[in-house]
This record gives C-alpha cells, structure tokens and sequence, in this order.
C-alpha cells in the first residue's frame, strides 16, 4: 500500500475513534493531524522500534501541547492518536503462529511486537514527563 494511502487511513481512523470516545467535535480534526504526523514519522523510520517510539514522543508532545491551548487533558488526545500505531497485526500474527505451531516465526513477531509496545509506552511516558516538570517548574516561580 502506497505511503499516502497509509496517511489518509491514519487520519480516519483517528477521526473515526475520535467519535466513537466521544471527543469534543472541535477536537476531531486536531487529533486525526496528530495521528498522521506520527504515523508519517512512524513509516519514515521504516516501521522500527525506533519509529514507534519517535512517532509516540511527536504524539505525546503535541497531545500535551494541543491539551494546554484547548484546556483539555491530554490523554483525551493520546487516545485517539495513538490508535493508528497499535501493533494489533503483529499480536494476532504472532497468536496466528503459536496456533499454526511455527514457533520461530512466533518469537521473532512476538518480540517485533513487544519492543514496539515498549516503545509506545516509553515514549508516552517520556512526553508526560516533560510537561509534568514544566508544570512543577512554572509552580515554583510563581510561588
């Protein structure tokens, strides 16, 4: 499938789990920009662990910024924006494998699968964490 056929599905799908969670309207379009940007990052770093991560930390910090201008949490942002990178495919590839008895093929998805999933959730953590200072530092200037 082409790169920009990829891109435009990204962005449907963020827009389509955006209604399903029952964002704010105005929060539709927003979400599915972020959720296409991380996904062209995700599909420029060739689909890597590396790509899940850089493309999560893009989600992360511009979930966080876009919840700070439009006062609204962040992860009712995250949410929508992250659907895209899942690795659904890899878990029912690597489920498919263990059934099908090729063990080999199993482990290697597997574990594609996993370090993607650790990249996501590290990513995520890292972009909270950053805001989370910013917050702790602009308290303590004001106090």
């Amino acid at each position: 499938m082409s790169w920009w056929v990829q891109l435009i599905a990204c962005f449907v799908a963020a827009l389509a789990f955006s209604a399903l969670v029952h964002l704010p309207k105005k929060a539709y379009p927003i979400t599915g920009l972020i959720a296409t940007a991380g996904y062209g990052v995700f599909l420029l770093l060739n689909q890597s662990t590396m790509g899940y991560f850089f493309a999560t930390l893009l989600i992360g910090i511009s979930c966080e910024i876009c919840a700070r201008l439009l006062k609204h949490t962040a992860t009712m942002f995250i949410t929508s924006a992250i659907i895209p990178l899942v690795p659904g495919v890899g878990l029912y590839r690597t489920m498919r494998y263990l059934v099908e008895g090729d063990a080999s093929m199993a482990v290697s998805t597997g574990t594609e699968t996993v370090l993607g999933i650790c990249g996501i959730a590290l990513a995520l953590t890292v972009s909270t964490v950053i805001f989370a200072n910013l917050r702790s530092r602009k308290k303590k200037e004001m106090t």
